[in-house]
């Protein structure tokens, strides 16, 4: 009997050391792909927005915070889709700003669950899945896959790299 558990031990041992040897480089590839897509579609998304706001504090000479306030506003009481996606574009640039990603990850969260907004969903879970807010993978993923079966294209694109990246880590808790 103990000849049985030593070779399965070993058996064990050795396939576990193989995927750390062999796994660990292909899983920072995909994580590191991830992360490249990742900051580079919420850079370009967010940029344009903060243009945008600067140039509209800059018309009326209010500091960016204020402008952003009143847009944001603005564009909630519109209520409308289209509305709801500049909304999300909007909390998208704000999450850039020193100490607002954990209060821009909420009001995105909050876009997507009360609102039903499929673009707030994709940047919820892309910004769930960075290091600049609260890293959470599990409701990265949830968000990534709602938008995605709300027929969002780049939710799609992006829902496979993320289940790379963080599926096995996921999938051992």
């Amino acid at each position: 009997m103990s000849r049985f558990w030593l070779r399965n031990s070993l058996a064990l041992a050795a396939g576990l050391g193989l995927v750390a040897g062999f796994g660990a480089p292909a899983l920072a590839d995909d994580c590191a792909r991830f992360a490249a897509a990742r900051d580079n579609y919420l850079g370009q998304t967010g940029d344009g927005m903060r243009q945008a706001l600067e140039q509209m504090a800059r018309q009326r000479q209010v500091p960016v915070e204020a402008a952003a306030f009143y847009w944001g506003g603005t564009l909630l009481q519109a209520d409308d889709r289209a509305s709801l996606a500049s909304l999300a574009q909007l909390t998208l640039a704000t999450y850039q700003w020193a100490g607002n990603s954990d209060r821009a990850e909420h009001a995105m969260t909050r876009i997507a669950d009360e609102h039903g907004s499929r673009v707030a969903a994709l940047y919820a879970g892309l910004m769930f899945s960075d290091d600049r807010g609260a890293r959470d993978p599990y409701r990265a993923r949830a968000y990534l896959a709602e938008a995605a079966d709300g027929g969002n294209r780049d939710a799609d694109a992006f829902l496979p790299m993320h289940d790379a990246c963080f599926g096995q880590r996921m999938a051992q808790n």
